[in-house]
C-alpha cells in the first residue's frame, strides 16, 4: 500500500474512532429510541408502579423519565369497585395526560381515564342489540339511586324506580340485581341515566289487561293493604290498587281506617266499581261480611239492657251504637223524666251509657232505646209520698186548669185550680208563678197512672180550723163571709138559719 493510501486509511479510521466515541445529543438519543414518536398526549401505555412519592406514584412507562400518577388521577367516582391505591410493582395501564419537554421534562399520566374508556367500551358491547340489561343497586342519593352498570356508576331517578311513578324507598334496592332500560348515555359527560319503570309499565299493562278481563263488579278478591288515608284504605290487588272508602270499611258507623286495618294486612274485598279508563277500582270490605241488621232479632229483644257509646246528638234525640253496625235512637222524650229543651242537657257524644231496648224493627233498620226507663223516679213513689203529707214543691208550669209542680227530679204533681185557694180563683197565674216554691198537701198518689194530686186550699182550711175556737161566733161569721158563695159546708157541719139569725141579733144587742 502506498504511503498516501496508508495515510488516508489512518485518517478515516481515526475519524470513525472519534465519531464513535463522541457523545450523542438528547434529541439524537430520543430519535434513536423512537421515544418522541411513541409517547404523546392521550396515548394509553402500560407501566409499572416503581415508587410512591408525595401526592402520588411514579410509573415506569419506558420513557426518558417516569410518569407521575397523581392521587386524584388514580380513580374516579364513576368507577365502581376500585382499590384505594396501587401497590409497588403493580402492572397497570395509564393514559398520557401531559408531557413537558426540555431539561425539566415531566410526564403526567392518569389511570382512571383509560380505565373509564375500557369499561365504557364494555358497556357499549353489552347493551348493543338488547333493550334491557341487569344492574346492581349501590347507594341511595338525593333524587334517586346509583347502580353498578358494567363497573360504571349509573343513575336511576326515583320517578323511574317504580311503576307509574309510585313512591318507593330507593334504599330497598341496595345490593339488589334488577333489569333496567337505557334512557340516556353521554360518554363525554360520563353520564348514564337508566329506568326500571319502563320495564314495569310494560309488564303492568299486560297484567291489567288480564285483570280487567277476569274481574267484574261483584267479584270477591284478596289483597294487601298498601296505605291508609283519612278517607279510606288502598288495597293492592296485584296489577292495580283499589280504594276502600271509609263508608265501605265496616258496618260500624264513623269507623276510622287505622282502627280497622293496618299496612300489610291481608283483607278480603268485593269489587263494587270499575273505571278502566282511569284505572280506578272501588272496593268494599263490609259487603264481604253479613249485614248485622239481618240477624238483629236473634241478639236483641224488647226489654233487653244494652250498653253502648253515644255517636251523635241531635235536636230530637241521641244515637247510641250498641254493637258494630247497629245504632239505636234514644228519643228526647225517653232521655229524662223532666222536661228538657235539648238532649245535650242529659247526654254527650262519646259517652258510654246503659239503655233499655224499647222496640226492634229489622225491616226499617230501626232500634228504639230508652234511657230514663232504667232510672224511673216513680218506682217506690208510695213509700216516699202519702195522702195528707205536706211537702215543699216548685211550680214548673201553669195551665188553664191548674199548676204543675215538681216534687223531686222526674216527679211532677198537679194542683187543680179548685185546690189553689179557699177563695175563688179565675186563673192559676193570679195565685202562683213559674219557679215559685210553695208548700202543698198530697191528696192523692196513683203510681199506676203516674199521677199525684196536691192542694194548697187544704192547708188554708186547716189553718182556719185552728183559729176558729179563739175567734168565737164573731170569728166564725167573719170566716164564713170569705168562702165562695157556693160552698156552705164547713169542717164542723152545716150552718142553719137559726144560727145565722141568732148571730145577727146578738150583734145588734151588742151595739145597744
Amino acid at each position: 500500500m502506498s504511503e498516501d493510501m496508508q495515510n488516508y486509511t489512518n485518517e478515516e479510521n481515526t475519524t470513525e474512532t472519534m465519531d464513535e466515541s463522541a457523545p450523542m445529543t438528547m434529541e439524537e438519543l430520543l430519535e434513536s429510541t423512537g421515544g418522541l414518536e411513541e409517547i404523546h398526549r392521550g396515548k394509553v401505555v402500560s407501566g409499572k408502579v416503581v415508587d410512591q412519592v408525595d401526592g402520588g406514584w411514579l410509573v415506569d412507562v419506558g420513557y426518558k423519565c417516569e410518569g407521575f400518577l397523581p392521587t386524584r388521577e388514580w380513580s374516579h367516582h364513576i368507577l365502581v369497585d376500585d382499590n384505594e391505591e396501587p401497590e409497588l410493582g403493580q402492572e397497570l395501564q395509564v393514559q398520557v395526560v401531559n408531557i413537558r419537554q426540555g431539561e425539566e421534562s415531566q410526564l403526567i399520566v392518569s389511570r382512571w381515564r383509560c380505565e373509564f374508556d375500557r369499561r365504557w367500551q364494555e358497556l357499549e358491547e353489552k347493551i348493543s342489540g338488547q333493550e334491557t340489561f341487569s344492574v346492581r343497586g349501590l347507594r341511595k342519593v338525593k333524587g334517586g339511586l346509583m347502580v353498578d352498570c358494567c363497573s360504571l356508576e349509573g343513575f336511576i331517578p326515583i320517578s323511574h324506580l317504580a311503576e307509574e311513578g309510585r313512591g318507593v324507598n330507593p334504599g330497598k334496592f341496595i345490593d339488589e340485581v334488577f333489569d333496567v332500560k337505557l334512557l340516556e348515555k353521554d360518554r363525554r359527560k360520563r353520564r348514564l341515566v337508566l329506568s326500571r319503570r319502563t320495564i314495569l309499565d310494560e309488564e303492568l299493562k299486560e297484567q291489567r289487561e288480564n285483570f280487567y278481563r277476569d274481574v267484574t263488579e261483584g267479584t270477591v278478591l284478596e289483597g294487601t293493604v298498601s296505605s291508609l288515608t283519612s278517607f279510606g284504605v288502598f288495597v293492592n290487588l296485584g296489577p292495580i290498587d283499589g280504594l276502600v272508602h271509609i263508608s265501605e270499611l265496616s258496618w260500624q258507623r264513623n269507623a276510622k281506617p287505622k282502627d280497622i286495618a293496618k299496612k300489610g294486612d291481608t283483607v278480603k274485598v268485593k269489587v263494587i266499581g270499575i273505571d278502566q279508563e282511569h284505572n280506578r277500582i272501588s272496593l268494599s270490605v263490609k259487603q264481604t261480611q253479613s249485614d248485622p241488621w239481618e240477624t238483629i232479632t236473634e241478639r236483641w229483644k224488647d226489654g233487653d239492657t244494652a250498653t253502648g257509646t253515644v255517636t251523635n246528638v241531635t235536636d230530637f234525640g241521641a244515637f247510641v251504637e250498641v254493637e258494630p253496625g247497629i245504632e239505636g235512637l234514644i228519643h228526647i222524650g225517653d232521655l229524662s223524666w223532666t222536661r228538657i229543651k235539648h238532649p245535650k242537657e242529659v247526654i254527650k257524644k262519646g259517652q258510654e251509657v246503659e239503655t233499655v231496648v224499647l222496640n226492634v224493627d229489622p225491616v226499617k233498620k230501626r232500634l228504639s232505646l230508652g234511657y230514663k226507663q232504667l232510672n224511673d223516679p216513680w218506682d217506690g213513689i208510695e213509700d216516699r209520698y202519702s195522702r195528707g203529707q205536706d211537702i215543699p214543691v216548685k211550680v214548673v208550669r201553669l195551665a188553664d186548669f191548674g199548676a204543675f209542680v215538681e216534687l223531686e227530679k222526674g216527679v211532677e204533681g198537679l194542683i187543680h185550680i179548685s185546690q189553689l185557694s179557699t177563695r175563688r180563683v179565675e186563673k192559676p197565674g193570679d195565685v202562683l208563678s213559674e219557679g215559685q216554691e210553695v208548700t202543698a198537701r198530697v191528696i192523692e198518689v196513683n203510681p199506676d197512672d203516674r199521677r199525684i194530686r196536691l192542694s194548697i186550699s187544704a192547708l188554708e182550711e186547716g189553718d182556719r180550723r185552728q183559729r176558729a175556737p179563739q175567734g168565737g161566733a164573731r170569728k166564725k161569721k167573719s170566716d164564713g163571709s170569705n168562702r165562695p158563695m157556693t160552698n156552705f159546708q164547713s169542717e164542723e157541719g152545716p150552718i142553719t138559719l137559726g144560727d145565722a139569725f141568732g148571730e145577727a141579733l146578738g150583734n145588734l144587742f151588742d151595739k145597744d
